[in-house]
C-alpha cells in the first residue's frame, strides 16, 4: 500500500488490508510515518500488523522532498520483492505507479478518491493533474474510481488496463442508526442550548475553503431570523476567519464552532437539517454517515454528492447564498411524513455502500487482478 501519508491509511484503507492478509498477503505500508500524524488512525493501523516503511513524501506536488521520496520508494519496491501494489492520493499514486514500473511490480493498482479535476474544477488543477493521471495510467494494471463522473471521465480519456468504480470505502450503518430515540436527542439538544422550536443544522468536515462553511454561513444572516440555528463540528485554518464573520454579523447566539467532536452520532441524532455545501468531494464518508442517521440532507450539487444523495430536493449550488436558503427553508418546511420518504429514499440508495458490500466488490478486483485481468 501506498499513501502520501500514513492517516490516510489508517483512516480509510484498514478494510482492504484486512482482506489482503486474509488473502494470504504480507502487507507493508509506504507513506510518510513522520508528519501529518494522527494517533488514533495510526493506533488503528497498527492492530493489523503491517510493516511500516517511511517515505519522506510531502503533500505539495512540487516540493523537492518528493524526489527524495520517490528514490526512497524505488529502493523499497526493487528489495521487497513485492507481488502488487495498491496506490492512494495523488502524489502517493503518481510515485508509486511510477516506481512499481521501473521495480518491474508485475500488479498495479491505483484507487483515484477524487480526481482533483472535475466539472467546474480550476483550469489550474486540469492543467497540474489531468495530465499527470492521464500519464500515469498507462502504468495502472486497475483504476478504481468512487463516483460516476470520474468513472466515466476515466475509462474514456486514460489507457488503464481496467477501469471500474466501487462504492467508496464502505460505511458501517449500525454505527448511525437514526434510532429516533427520543430521550438522547432531548438531551443532546439541551446540552447544545436548543428549544423544542429551533431547528438545528449541523455540519462535519474541516474549516477549509473546500468544504465551503461560508456560504451556509451567509445563509444564516437571513435563517438566524426565521428559528435555524447552525452548528459545524470540525477545525480548521479559516476557524478564526469563521469566527470573525459571526461576530461581525451578531450570529453568535444562532451559530456555533464546535470544534473536533467523538459524538458524531449523537450530534447526528439531535439534528433536523445535515447541511453539507462543499466545493467538490469525491465520495464523503461524512455525508455518507449523515444519510445512515436518517437525517434530512441540504448538499452541494456536486460529484459525490450526487451518488450518495438521490433527492433532487435537496441539492443547491455550492456558491449560491439565495439557493442555500431556499432548500434548507422547504425542508425545514416539509411534514414528517415528506422528510421520512426523503430520508427513506436516501437511506435505501445508501446500501451499496455498506462496507460489506464494498469489500466483495474489492475482493472481486484482487482476485481479477491476481489472475492478470487488466493488463
Amino acid at each position: 500500500m501506498v499513501s502520501t501519508i500514513i492517516g490516510f491509511l489508517g483512516a480509510f484503507e484498514r478494510s482492504d488490508i484486512a482482506l489482503l492478509q486474509r488473502m494470504g498477503y504480507e502487507v507493508h505500508c509506504a507513506c510518510n510515518c513522520e508528519r501529518y500524524i494522527d494517533k488514533k488512525r495510526l493506533e488503528k493501523l497498527d492492530e493489523l500488523k503491517v510493516v511500516k516503511h517511511h517515505v519522506p513524501f510531502a503533500r505539495n506536488p512540487f516540493s523537492g522532498t518528493n524526489i527524495r521520496a520517490y528514490g526512497a520508494l524505488l529502493r523499497i519496491m526493487r528489495e521487497g520483492e513485492f507481488d502488487l501494489v495498491h496506490c492512494h492520493t495523488p502524489v502517493g499514486g503518481a510515485l508509486g505507479r511510477l516506481a512499481a514500473h521501473r521495480a518491474h511490480i508485475p500488479r498495479v493498482i491505483y484507487t483515484a478518491h477524487g480526481f482533483h479535476f472535475f466539472k467546474g474544477a480550476p483550469m489550474k488543477n486540469w492543467l497540474l493533474f489531468y495530465p499527470v493521471e492521464k500519464w500515469m495510467s498507462r502504468y495502472t494494471d486497475v483504476l478504481i474510481t468512487i463516483n460516476r463522473e470520474d468513472y466515466l471521465l476515466a475509462k474514456a480519456r486514460f489507457s488503464a488496463g481496467h477501469t471500474v468504480r466501487i462504492h467508496g470505502v464502505g460505511i458501517e450503518l449500525g454505527q448511525f442508526s437514526g434510532s429516533g430515540d427520543t430521550g438522547c436527542r432531548r438531551e443532546k439538544r439541551r446540552e447544545l442550548g436548543l428549544s423544542d422550536a429551533e431547528q438545528m443544522l449541523l455540519s462535519v468536515g474541516e474549516l477549509d475553503r473546500d468544504k465551503n462553511h461560508r456560504v451556509v454561513l451567509e445563509a444564516m444572516k437571513t435563517l438566524a431570523k426565521e428559528g435555524f440555528r447552525f452548528f459545524i463540528a470540525g477545525v480548521g485554518a479559516l476557524e478564526a476567519s469563521h469566527k470573525e464573520f459571526i461576530r461581525e454579523n451578531g450570529l453568535e447566539d444562532s451559530v456555533k464552532l464546535l470544534g473536533f467532536r467523538g459524538d458524531i452520532a449523537e450530534l447526528l441524532e439531535a439534528a433536523d437539517i445535515y447541511v453539507f455545501p462543499s466545493l467538490f468531494e469525491g465520495l464523503s464518508v461524512a455525508l455518507m454517515e449523515a444519510v445512515a442517521a436518517k437525517v434530512p440532507v441540504a448538499c452541494s450539487q456536486v460529484r459525490g454528492n450526487v451518488d450518495t444523495v438521490v433527492t433532487k430536493e435537496s441539492y443547491f449550488s455550492p456558491e449560491s447564498v439565495e439557493q442555500v436558503v431556499e432548500v434548507i427553508r422547504r425542508i425545514g418546511c416539509f411534514t414528517e411524513e415528506e422528510k421520512g420518504e426523503m430520508v427513506a429514499r436516501n437511506y435505501e440508495n445508501l446500501q451499496k455502500y455498506r462496507l460489506c458490500e464494498v469489500q466483495k466488490e474489492m475482493g472481486r478486483i484482487y482476485r481479477a487482478v491476481e489472475k492478470g485481468i487488466g493488463r
